[in-house]
């Protein structure tokens, strides 16, 4: 079957027997040939997401090609010149969002890339702040690196009420501002606020997000550096905000985050179930690389709490391959006897704007489980 058309996959049907295989052609006029054209992904035989996971062949005129065999799965991928800070750029000159692809069978995408980047191009930001977003300055902790807070401020009320709600959030830079945000799309969780107070659906809730730093797979993960961070955070930082801005000591708190902050928001309620009062664990990273957390509690001998826990997945890229580890941890939240949901979202990625769209429906099933308590 011929491939024509720039940017797309091509599947060939697959018989029995037949291998799954996945190959590209890449055409870049005007790159040097001895440069290093590679495709960076969410599949595990590449990293996943090493800045240069399959190197791709000169072949001349122009022409990059490449090919890998791999296992059926759904998976995202960009072209990099061997560096993150080489990627392939959109006809508008900026960095192009990461492709997604279904592999099955044998798979064969063709691209142009006409323009690479470099220190000077220019990120692009989608979205705005909606509301009163302040830092809190960047704080200090025995044990971990410096981080800077922020905190929004939810809409009043007509009658005026007290904040009734405190949501914490980690990555904090990518929560509310895409400015700052990695990949200039934040989670937009001041517009959901905004628009869920203002509709009544939830009360006046504030949000504290704190940036994560260099650090963040240890101060995300099991061991001594995540539980001082969860200590950080929910005995020093949270009673500090709430002092600041008079919560009521009976306003609930709920910890949320996605990926690693999935992780380490299980663990805040898991260690301070005295203080956390919801978790929202979206696209945990329960199990992954031959680690698995679910094990982990199992060999501890732990019996559970009541803290209601909100748990989802997508089913794209990296999501697929965290899914064993939320299946996991799904079995022992229903042995413990949890307050638990576990959702999967079908076509969801692994990032900020598909993270930001789930966030109505669990902050609404937080609220509905407490009414349930």
């Amino acid at each position: 079957m011929g491939c024509a058309l720039l940017g797309v996959a091509c599947t060939e049907p697959q018989t029995e027997s037949a291998e799954t295989r996945l190959s590209f052609t890449v055409v870049a006029p005007g790159l040097s040939p001895d440069s290093s054209l590679c495709v960076a992904g969410s599949a595990k035989t590449w990293g996943p997401w090493q800045p240069c996971g399959l190197p791709l062949t000169y072949m001349g005129n122009d022409r990059w090609e490449g090919t890998t065999p791999l296992t059926p799965q759904s998976l995202e991928y960009k072209f990099t010149l061997g560096a993150w800070a080489h990627e392939a750029l959109d006809t508008e000159g900026q960095k192009r969002p990461n492709a997604d692809l279904k592999v099955e069978g044998l798979v064969h995408v063709q691209d142009t890339v006409l323009a690479w980047s470099d220190a000077n191009t220019a990120r692009r930001v989608v979205g705005q702040i909606t509301g009163e977003l302040e830092s809190h300055g960047v704080h200090e902790a025995e044990g971990l690196m410096p981080r800077e807070v922020w905190v929004w401020t939810p809409p009043q009320t007509n009658p005026p009420t007290p904040i009734q709600r405190v949501l914490v959030m980690h990555d904090g830079q990518n929560v509310v501002d895409p400015a700052t945000s990695n990949f200039g799309v934040d989670w937009g969780v001041d517009e959901v606020l905004d628009s869920l107070v203002r509709a009544g659906i939830v009360p006046r809730t504030l949000l504290v997000t704190a940036a994560c730093t260099a650090e963040r797979s240890v101060e995300y993960g099991p061991g001594q550096r995540g539980a001082r961070y969860v200590d950080w955070l929910m005995t020093e930082l949270v009673p500090e905000v709430r002092s600041q801005f008079n919560v009521p000591e009976d306003a609930p708190t709920t910890v949320g985050g996605a990926s690693m902050g999935g992780l380490i928001s299980f663990i805040a309620a898991e260690r301070h179930p005295e203080v956390v009062d919801a978790a929202i664990c979206m696209s945990p990273a329960f199990g992954y690389a031959g680690f698995s957390y679910p094990d982990s509690l199992k060999s501890r001998g732990w019996e559970g709490h009541d803290v209601p826990l909100w748990i989802d997945n997508g089913t794209v890229g990296l999501e697929e391959q965290l899914q064993p580890g939320v299946d996991e941890m799904a079995l022992l939240a229903r042995g413990r006897d949890l307050n638990h949901v576990v959702k999967v979202y079908d076509g969801a990625k692994h990032f900020e704007s598909d993270w930001g769209r789930r966030m109505p429906e669990a902050l609404m099933w937080v609220e509905s489980a407490w009414t349930r308590d």
